[in-house]
């Protein structure tokens, strides 16, 4: 029965308004009673809220053509339409594409319309926005079977619709014509490519990309190697890409070679792109600087080559006002570039081998090339010299520090240099362009530092490979580790552990005592040593004048006795360890081991880091540091202790690699990994059992290639199963009772480092 009919008149609309609402009346009247009744309530309020829209009778006209498409498109086709300034006038071209796209698959058409809003920011020009939902139909007319191509498609909208995405339309239309072909042998493949694995292809031509793709088609060996393949996470895939690639992009280097230039001159340098020079005399498109920022070419044959342009830029900055060794003045391009490459080479002797590489190269091409790519008649990595625009930027910034310090008496003159350098690197160079961008940073800049209490927690990211058992390769990159600071709100948790187990904590300290080495051991009456024994002096005068020989055993020896161990303790705090056992939680057994452990350390003088961790999924796997290596066991360490609590899931293979980067770091020989754990290895999009097993192996094992040995206690009774999986020769432990892990742990401890 349905009560369609009960549900009160719009009467409050306009004309177009009530119009709208029988097209969506008519488009439900075949639903339950309950479903039509709210989407009838929300369409009426969104029609009521495009009313107040200039070009309101225009987007409602189209509603009747969006409810024959299909009912649901209703209330996304008015949020969308929206967002479409009234002077583009494209609402019907746009509203009939996504009909059209209806037809084809719901989803796709779903994903044009709530990704519009984003593509009129994203698309400068306003047909750009017609152009981007026509090439998704054209995908899909171009498709044999468009059963195989919708999530390519559906993809296509979501990535080309981002602000940051970089490519221009046409280059999408010839990624999509690859989906096809794609989609023809595995459909997640070809969704995967348009995702991400696009950008591996970002450096390759059009050609080198259909023939990256045709090596991915031909030599993936199951569908699992091929949708990692094109998702473009997988080492085959981007060194293929790197083997195909006749150049190399500024853009992805920008960082490394920033890096390199600050190694060699000492202080952070920008690299830019030299478009921005266009126009400056002298300049012939080749590598130059302007006395701040290093420019360079937006490509290059080779990175080699880019290295060496950077680093001999490098050494035209550090020699500025250009002087030879002599101390001389040079005046002439070719000496002042053969001057730089001695200093170079002098300081760096191995990029003797690269300087000869490239100029065989150079010999090899066409000399017209060699001349474009050198600037010169000389070597491709010299560039152009640009006295005129050094001498524009150095009296630029002597223009604008002179009246930064006439308003702001106060500022630092370290910092005016980094914003005045910083403006310049951007682009602009014009002094009163510069002192207003610069006055309106110095409003919002205060020249004290804050309070600690002020700062917040700083988050540092890291990156890691993981481990595919059905590609039998890693996936690059594929997990962020985001390591943070475990809350720090007072509490009493390891306060009340050491009033309650006062004993224990006393016992244990006196057993990790025996394992603590005295400073020196004395080994009296030797033959040599660093002091006289005098008690075995006073013998050996004594034996000498009874007529007996003196002996020489007369010194005493020390000998240093250094215990050389550091730990890493990983506490799992997934959802799981919420679970009660005898009245207690795993999560406070686990973090009263910690307490009592961190007592009997310090004791024993053997440098710890504590961690707890949990993951949601591979972008979301958090470290709560609660002590550091270098950290005090102090109230602080404590309460971040006491603050941790169970949420999320395990993904182990990450935290292990996380674990053993840190542990790399510290200068101990013996460094020991220790994991508490209640459950087998588990996070979203982990696969399943055997791969997330599979890859906390090849983690384990990786730690162990680097002398780190790691130790996995836990408390899953069904922890046989997967333990003997991960490595047999991995030492383990399951606790026959969770509660007895506070005792037993100390003594496991002693066990292993004694």
């Amino acid at each position: 029965m349905s009560f369609i009919g009960t549900i009160p008149e719009p009467v409050r609309l306009n004309p177009a308004g009530k119009k709208a609402f029988e097209s969506a009346r008519s488009s439900v009247s075949h639903l339950r009673s309950q479903t039509s009744q709210k989407f009838l309530r929300q369409a009426k309020a969104k029609i009521k809220d495009t009313e107040a829209l200039d070009n309101y009778e225009i987007i409602l006209a189209q509603t009747g053509s969006v409810c024959n498409a299909n009912w649901s498109l209703f209330l996304p086709f008015l949020d969308a339409a929206a967002a479409i300034p009234a002077a583009f006038s494209l609402v019907p071209k746009w509203a009939q594409t996504s009909v059209m796209l209806a037809a084809y698959d719901f989803d796709a058409s779903t994903a044009f319309l709530t990704q519009t809003h984003k593509a009129v920011d994203t698309f400068t020009e306003k047909e750009e926005l017609i152009l981007w939902g026509r090439q998704g139909l054209n995908a899909f007319e171009a498709a044999q079977d468009k059963r195989k191509i919708w999530k390519a498609v559906k993809a296509y909208f979501m990535e080309s619709s981002e602000p940051n995405c970089g490519y221009p339309l046409d280059r999408w239309s010839f990624f999509l014509e690859q989906a096809i072909r794609i989609s023809k042998v595995n459909v997640d493949a070809a969704e995967g490519f348009i995702r991400h694995g696009n950008r591996v292809c970002i450096l390759l031509s059009e050609i080198e990309t259909v023939r990256w793709i045709d090596r991915g088609l031909n030599g993936a060996k199951s569908p699992s190697e091929m949708v990692n393949y094109f998702n473009g996470t997988s080492l085959k895939s981007i060194e293929t890409s790197e083997v195909l690639v006749s150049g190399v992009a500024l853009k992805n280097k920008q960082n490394i070679l920033s890096i390199i230039c600050e190694a060699m001159l000492g202080h952070p340098v920008q690299i830019r792109s030299n478009s921005s020079l266009l126009g400056s005399k002298g300049f012939t498109g080749a590598a130059a600087t302007d006395g701040i920022c290093i420019f360079l070419p937006k490509m290059s044959p080779s990175f080699g080559l880019y290295k060496l342009m950077t680093l001999h830029q490098a050494m035209l900055l550090r020699g500025l006002p250009y002087t030879g060794l002599n101390g001389r003045v040079l005046s002439d391009p070719v000496q002042i570039h053969l001057d730089a490459d001695q200093r170079l080479v002098s300081q760096l002797p191995g990029l003797a081998s690269e300087m000869d590489k490239q100029l065989d190269i150079q010999h090899s091409e066409d000399p017209a090339e060699s001349q474009n790519l050198s600037g010169l008649t000389g070597k491709p990595w010299w560039g152009d010299i640009l006295p005129e625009l050094i001498k524009e930027t150095d009296d630029t910034i002597a223009q604008v520090k002179e009246m930064a310090f006439e308003e702001y008496e106060d500022i630092p003159e370290e910092l005016l240099d980094i914003l005045v350098a910083s403006l310049l690197s951007a682009g602009e160079r014009k002094p009163d362009k510069l002192w207003q961008m610069l006055g309106e940073m110095l409003e919002d800049i205060e020249f004290a530092s804050p309070d600690a209490e002020e700062l917040q927690e700083k988050v540092k990211t890291y990156f890691y490979k993981e481990w595919d058992r059905n590609i039998s390769d890693y996936k690059i990159d594929w997990c962020q580790v985001r390591q943070r600071i475990a809350k720090e709100d007072p509490n009493d948790f390891v306060h009340k552990v050491n009033e309650r187990l006062r004993g224990i904590i006393l016992l244990i300290r006196k057993q990790f005592m025996k394992l603590k080495p005295e400073t020196f051991k004395k080994y009296k009456a030797q033959p040599i040593g660093d002091a006289l024994d005098i008690d075995a002096l006073v013998q050996a005068l004594t034996d000498m004048r009874s007529g007996a020989a003196m002996s020489e055993n007369v010194y005493i020896r020390r000998d240093k006795r250094v215990r050389d161990v550091s730990v890493f303790f990983l506490v799992d705090l997934s959802a799981s360890t919420d679970e009660i056992i005898n009245g207690r939680r795993v999560i406070d057994i686990q973090k009263e081991s910690m307490a009592i452990m961190a007592e009997a350390l310090e004791t024993l003088g053997d440098p710890y880091a504590i961690y707890g961790f949990s993951t949601e999924g591979r972008f979301r796997v958090d470290m709560f540091k609660v002590k550091d290596f270098k950290d005090e066991w102090d109230e602080t360490s404590q309460y971040r202790l006491g603050s941790l609590y169970p949420n999320g899931l395990t993904r182990m293979g990450t935290v292990v690699r996380h674990a053993t980067h840190k542990l790399e770091q510290v200068p101990s020989v013996i460094k020991l990994l220790v994991i508490l754990t209640d459950g087998r290895p588990y996070d979203m999009e982990y696969g399943n059992l055997e791969y997330a097993i599979s890859d906390t192996k090849k983690a384990v094992q990786e730690a162990r290639s680097k002398s780190i040995h790691p130790f996995i206690i836990t408390s899953d009774q069904k922890g046989s199963d997967y333990l003997q999986m991960i490595s047999p020769q991995t030492e383990c432990i399951i606790l026959p009772r969770v509660e007895v892990l506070p005792t037993l742990l100390p003594a496991l401890y002693r066990r292993l480092t004694g």
